[in-house]
């Protein structure tokens, strides 16, 4: 399995890199998973925002060729605030898709997402997805990572793009190309982890598995 290092981004970025980044929000509390919204309005925990505004720190060199946007749930909306708070920008409004969260490219009937997750248990019906590349609810995986890449490289109008998003449409793309043969509970994205789209100066392309090393959590944390 590729990974590459928050240090190893940034080399890229240095290098002259264009990179499109799917970024999983910051920590968590617990998720109830028989909420419908999945839940829309959890926010960060402290130590989420603490550990966000310390990725922005890494990447304030970055603070003026960077764009962002969020899935609409307050979690991933505080990452990229957070974020752009530590890269020393005043975001008064990070612009939201409904595309980055529950009406996300890999879904075509949230409810039955919902259904199939607590019936599989959640990590064993993602694991299933990604071998077969269906599953009821969900998009075809492959036609659903063309349509996630093909939407990211238009909002790509900088040089960086941080669309703060959520865990399962990380670890699908990646899946999807190739970056990583399956994921499990084992290899799961942890919080602040992402998948990025390069393009080099050269005009080639190549998609990584960036693990940032904020967090080794993957689920949510006890309300503080």
């Amino acid at each position: 399995m590729s990974e590459m290092t928050l240090d190893g981004l940034i080399a890229e970025l240095k290098a002259g890199s264009r990179v499109a980044l799917q970024l999983r929000h910051a920590e968590r509390p617990k998720l109830d998973p028989n909420d419908p919204s999945f839940g829309d309005m959890l926010p960060l925990t402290k130590e989420g925002v603490r550990t966000a505004l310390q990725l922005g720190s890494r990447l304030s060199e970055f603070k003026d060729v960077v764009s962002f946007v969020s899935s609409p749930l307050k979690r991933t909306r505080m990452t990229a605030a957070s974020v752009a708070e530590g890269m020393g920008l005043d975001v008064a409004e990070i612009p939201t898709d409904e595309l980055l969260g529950n009406g996300s490219f890999y879904y075509t009937d949230p409810e039955k997402v919902l259904e199939v997750m607590n019936a599989r248990e959640f990590f064993s019906a993602c694991t299933e997805y990604f071998r077969s590349g269906i599953l009821p609810g969900f998009a075809p995986l492959g036609k659903a990572a063309d349509s996630c890449e093909r939407w990211l490289l238009e909002k790509l109008d900088k040089q960086l793009l941080v669309a703060t998003t959520h865990d399962v449409y990380i670890a699908a793309f990646l899946v999807a190309r190739g970056v990583v043969e399956s994921f499990s509970r084992d290899n799961w994205p942890c919080f602040l982890d992402a998948a990025a789209i390069i393009i080099r100066p050269d005009g080639s392309c190549r998609y990584e598995f960036v693990r940032t090393g904020f967090s080794t959590g993957i689920v949510g944390v006890a309300e503080e």
